[in-house]
């Protein structure tokens, strides 16, 4: 009887009947964080950011910044804020002041940093020379030297900042590089006045100094180079940088970390609720990061105000917020406190979410599910929650004509914002920002990020305020709020909605597991190929969903009394979902079984060994960047390779679970993961000692 009842249970929850509501949180709450958080006051914070050029670590800009959030956090009361300055593998590097100009055949600036610091490249050296401009074309290849002799001259090229300083000032003599985007494959041509960020090496070869690079726009770069082309005498050009590695916050190498709290009332479950966003870009970075550290600072400030308001209750666990230098913060973090992570629960990461979405071919919110390595009930609090601020921020024909309302149904718009739609979606993982630190063997934690795409203004002069719509930051900060919130209070009242979201979105993701069976069986020529794999799906999603609603009975005594026959019910669902693959396979072929494939010689082997961890945070730390990587296997999929071992699973276990995760997103998005990559990355690993292959 109780098993019959989850499963009816199980699919109550369908996409668009919860959307318009959101059971998972308390009305009163949902109204008060929706209503509180502002678009408006987190952009404030994005204007100041965009003063700085924040590159790195050792960075005057990425200092201001750190202090700046250090002031905001305690003039909102947040708890135990701390400005955590951290070591760091590179020298402090900062620029005071660039300046180029032509001087022969006319006086003419073509940059300067007081116009924009992008126009300097990072780490460039100080230098004050005037010499001849020479265009090398793109200045990578020796072809591109032929008859031209460049000691003592500045170079115009288009091709790799690096690789022209190797070309043409390492080996050539030339004093210095002024570069511009290549107009045949680069982004920029679509903005032909765009700066891109950029840097030259930190360390020429010995004895090489004073070299730099001066940063034109495809538009600028283009018309010099035809006008160096149409003249009848040589463009001189006067060079001046300033720069050095020094710091204010002195010359050691360093990068910094800002830490602060809403205390809960039960820190003994050792259940921290983290919230990310990183300090450190170019400037301007309006969106990249700024926006992702706004909205974190808006949501801190939004629910502490509300909780001394005694509008709220203190959550359960604590809130912890961390505003970091981008992904090296935290494994440095990790690195000093082996057991950090043991007190961590979950993880939010914004990066890149205050976008006016209609620029730049319409962006999307993208937000992360969880790597199947990780799977658990936060997934579906992160993907109910999304579906709710889509639902209730997107006008329908429908919904008009039955409310005479003809634009949102729970709008969430600020005063100084667009009213447009909020576009977002839920997308399998990606790595490149600082929920990976979270995710990632041997850290654990379960995380999952927002970062809008595409975007053709990152990492450029383009990503200023013009670029920041109010309302989608205000938008993302109530989402990752209330999914930060829902966790944070999590207990036993609340325990069955948030089951009803893992069952229900879990026995839909099971039904996609058949639906891709059901559809190989019928393509495929080798149809026993169509049903093995085919059953493999569908044990893999089995498995997902098993770590989901374990996960549970980590809320309390509630969950944990549900989950066996939650877990039941899984299983009753998995051989009825076999059974209808099998059922298919008969009407197919009319034979009764498929014929099993054998496994192959590397798939014995893999079989055969149970690798185990053999590291810790630090170690992973100081060797993680000495693992080779393998041809044709997606980093992806190499970083969930990793991240299943656990010391149960075999080899092979690890290959069929991640085999499946990249067959569920499909080729073009993970590739296809073979025996002999996986084995052949477990080896690579184990030979820098960070496992060990039993």
């Amino acid at each position: 009887m109780i098993r019959r009842f989850v499963v009816l249970f199980a699919f109550a929850v369908v996409p668009g009947l919860g959307a318009q509501t959101l059971p998972i949180v308390s009305p009163d709450h949902l109204q008060l964080i929706t209503q509180e958080i502002s678009g408006d006051a987190a952009y404030e914070h994005i204007r100041f950011m965009t003063q700085f050029h924040r590159g790195g670590g050792g960075a005057n800009g990425l200092w201001e910044a750190a202090l700046y959030f250090e002031r905001k956090a305690n003039e909102y009361g947040l708890e135990d804020v701390q400005l955590i300055k951290q070591v760091y593998g590179r020298r402090p590097w900062n620029a005071h002041f660039a300046d180029l100009w032509i001087v022969e055949p006319v006086k003419e600036r073509l940059a300067s940093t007081l116009q924009t610091q992008l126009h300097l490249a990072d780490f460039s050296r100080s230098t004050d020379v005037t010499a001849e401009l020479i265009d090398v074309g793109a200045g990578t290849d020796a072809s591109d030297y032929a008859g031209k002799n460049v000691a003592g001259k500045i170079v115009l090229s288009h091709g790799s900042v690096s690789t022209v300083l190797d070309e043409a000032v390492w080996s050539r003599g030339a004093l210095g590089v002024v570069w511009f985007p290549n107009p045949a494959i680069d982004q920029s041509i679509s903005h032909p006045d765009q700066i891109r960020w950029s840097r030259v090496p930190v360390d020429g070869p010995q004895g090489q100094d004073g070299y730099f690079a001066f940063v034109l726009s495809v538009r600028q770069g283009q018309q010099l180079r035809t006008r160096l082309e149409q003249a009848d005498q040589p463009f001189t050009v006067h060079a001046v940088v300033d720069a050095g590695f020094e710091s204010v916050a002195g010359e050691e190498p360093w990068q910094v970390m800002v830490e602060a709290y809403i205390r809960g009332t039960e820190p003994g479950l050792g259940q921290d609720v983290v919230l990310t966003g990183h300090l450190q870009e170019e400037k301007f970075s309006a969106n990249d990061d700024a926006s992702g550290t706004s909205s974190i600072l808006e949501g801190a400030r939004a629910l502490k105000r509300l909780i001394d308001e005694g509008k709220l209750p203190r959550p359960r666990r604590n809130l912890r917020f961390w505003w970091v230098t981008e992904i090296s913060s935290q494994r440095q973090y990790f690195a000093d406190n082996p057991q950090a992570h043991e007190q961590m629960w979950v993880n939010v990461n914004n990066d890149m979410v205050g976008v006016n979405q209609a620029q730049d071919v319409m962006r999307v919110q993208n937000i992360t599910r969880l790597p199947a390595s990780r799977f658990h009930f936060y997934n579906d609090v992160v993907e109910a929650v999304i579906d709710y601020m889509v639902t209730g921020n997107t006008s329908e024909l429908a919904h008009g004509r039955a409310s005479g309302d003809p634009l949102y149904l729970k709008p969430h718009v600020a005063h100084l914002g667009t009213r447009h739609r909020y576009n977002a979606s839920m997308i399998f993982f990606h790595n490149s920002t600082d929920h990976m630190t979270f995710n990632e063997a041997p850290i654990g934690v379960p995380g999952v990020t927002f970062t809008n795409w595409p975007d053709h203004y990152i990492h450029s002069s383009d990503d200023d305020l013009w670029n920041i719509d109010r309302t989608q930051l205000g938008r993302n900060s109530a989402a990752t709020t209330l999914m930060a919130w829902t966790m944070a209070v999590a207990d036993d009242e609340t325990t069955a909605a948030l089951a009803a979201e893992t069952v229900g979105r879990g026995a839909q993701r099971l039904a996609r597991s058949l639906t891709m069976g059901l559809s190989w069986m019928a393509t495929w020529t080798d149809k026993d190929e169509a049903y093995n794999t085919a059953v493999k799906q569908i044990r893999y999603a089995a498995a997902r969903e098993r770590m989901a609603i374990s996960s549970l009975q980590e809320i309390g005594s509630k969950g944990q009394a549900m989950v066996s026959s939650l877990l039941g019910a899984l299983e009753e669902r998995e051989d009825k979902t076999l059974g209808d693959l099998e059922l298919q396979y008969r009407l197919i072929t009319g034979r009764r079984s498929a014929q099993a494939k054998q496994p192959s010689e590397t798939e014995h082997r893999l079989a055969d060994v149970r690798p185990v961890l053999a590291g810790g945070p630090k170690e992973f730390s100081e060797k993680r960047g000495d693992v080779a990587s393998v041809s044709g296997l997606h980093n992806l999929m190499a970083f969930e390779v990793l991240n299943c071992v656990d010391g149960e699973r075999t080899g092979l276990e690890i290959y069929e679970y991640v085999a499946a995760e990249a067959r569920e997103a499909g080729d073009y998005y993970y590739g296809v993961v073979t025996p002999e990559a996986v084995l052949q990355y477990l080896e690579n690993v184990a030979a820098t000692g960070l496992i060990n292959l039993r």
